[in-house]
């Protein structure tokens, strides 16, 4: 399934980057100061008690996300935020560009096989091969000595 998910990525990106880089453009303009320093998008209070509540790595991982990817994630609802979190780096930023039904089709497959990794832990202990017997077991399955001799 993560293959499938590569591919429908790929595919929008190769979509979306393939007409944009064919377009006639005769110069880009030079990044200035205002471009290059563009302000941190503010967190609402809710959004700032949640950021303030993961581990400093979380954090840390977050402000390293563009700011499209950032605003994206506080759009999502929070079970999606969580597995959110699951995704590569790269494919956060697949998704974000992703058109909204390109974005429900990941969603789906991503939602698909996170309920089925959850759905694996729970079906190996029923796959467990039987318990080793107890010491107390053993015990009583060797012969005694005293059995074999009677004097």
């Amino acid at each position: 399934m993560r293959k499938t998910f590569y591919y429908i990525a790929g595919g929008a990106l190769a979509s979306i980057s393939i007409p944009a880089m064919a377009q006639d453009v005769s110069a880009q303009e030079p990044a200035t100061a205002e471009t290059v320093a563009a302000p941190a998008a503010e967190l609402t209070a809710e959004q700032q008690v949640s950021y303030d509540g993961w581990p400093a790595e979380q954090q840390s991982q977050f402000d390293a996300w563009p700011e499209e990817v950032k605003a994206y994630y506080w759009s999502l609802t929070p079970d999606r935020q969580e597995l959110f979190w699951r995704i590569s780096d790269e494919n956060k930023v697949t998704i974000t560009v992703l058109s909204a039904e390109q974005q429900a089709q990941a969603w789906m497959q991503i939602e698909t096989q996170a309920a089925a990794q959850a759905q694996a832990p729970a079906a190996a202990p029923e796959a467990a091969p039987a318990e080793e017997p107890t010491p107390v077991e053993e015990v009583a399955a060797e012969p005694e000595e005293d059995a074999a001799d009677p004097m």
